[in-house]
């Protein structure tokens, strides 16, 4: 079973000093985890500034005002890069993820995978792709970002063998002990559906409590040869050491 027990089992404020121990989904630097607003610093006072003035994303590589939203490389792994938005949305848990006219950030990260192959200097295939956001209790930054980076190689095996469930339903996926919910989703899902909105649709109960779920969408091949996506969704438990990190399920080394 891969631990969760380097997450402390509590649950209370973000500003709470147990959350802060938890390190959480973005470690880029330990100043960085001790200042959860720094992500928000970087996109508003940085990379939005830079790009306004002079055309020039840094220390982003990419700022998309148009569709609001930013581009960064992150310090923690080779290849691993960050979509956040332009404006403060503080997390899964921000009811503006939920607006029909919503930003569709899962479509926006998505379309920037190839930046992972990218770093790397060599092709990867969208089963070892993936797109996360953690739980409100798994992370250590107030602004979200949704991760972009390398699948573990494991997971995209487990996955596969939901690769005939029924089209756009939740069904249960056991992994390494935890059970995790996964939906099979079409090649087009990213333009009709939103994995936010999937996710809050799951059940009145995950719709009042999103801070709670964390999100992972990863590329992948179904039994009839056709593509689409996988979609997970993993819950804070803490009586299972389960603190809602979808992060687990990926590999910041890039091990493929």
């Amino acid at each position: 079973m891969r631990p969760f027990s380097r997450f402390p089992s509590c649950f209370s404020s973000l500003f709470s000093l147990c959350l802060l121990l938890a390190g959480g989904a973005t470690p880029l630097t330990p100043a960085l985890a001790a200042d959860p607003n720094k992500l928000w610093e970087i996109t508003s006072q940085q990379c939005v500034p830079g790009m306004q003035a002079s055309g020039q994303p840094q220390p982003c590589v990419l700022v998309d005002l148009a569709r609001g939203f930013v581009v960064l490389k992150d310090l923690v792994g080779p290849a691993q890069y960050l979509l956040m938005p332009t404006r403060r949305l503080t997390g899964i848990e921000s009811p503006e993820l939920l607006a029909p006219d919503a930003p569709r950030y899962w479509a926006y990260a998505w379309e920037q995978r190839a930046r992972v192959a990218q770093a790397l200097g060599r092709s990867l295939s969208d089963e070892q792709l993936g797109v996360e956001v953690n739980s409100a209790a798994a992370r250590s930054q107030l602004h979200l970002h949704l991760h972009i980076d390398c699948m573990r190689r494991d997971v995209a095996a487990s996955l596969a063998d939901h690769r005939d469930d029924p089209l756009q339903h939740w069904q249960p996926w056991f992994f390494e002990g935890h059970r995790y919910w996964v939906m099979r989703l079409p090649a087009d899902a990213l333009v009709r559906h939103d994995p936010f909105r999937l996710a809050a649709e799951r059940s009145a109960y995950a719709a009042a409590n999103m801070a709670a779920q964390s999100l992972l969408l990863t590329g992948a091949r179904f039994a009839d040869g056709s593509n689409g996506f996988f979609l997970v969704n993993m819950a804070v438990n803490f009586d299972q050491q389960e603190p809602g990190s979808a992060e687990v399920l990926m590999d910041h080394d890039c091990r493929w």
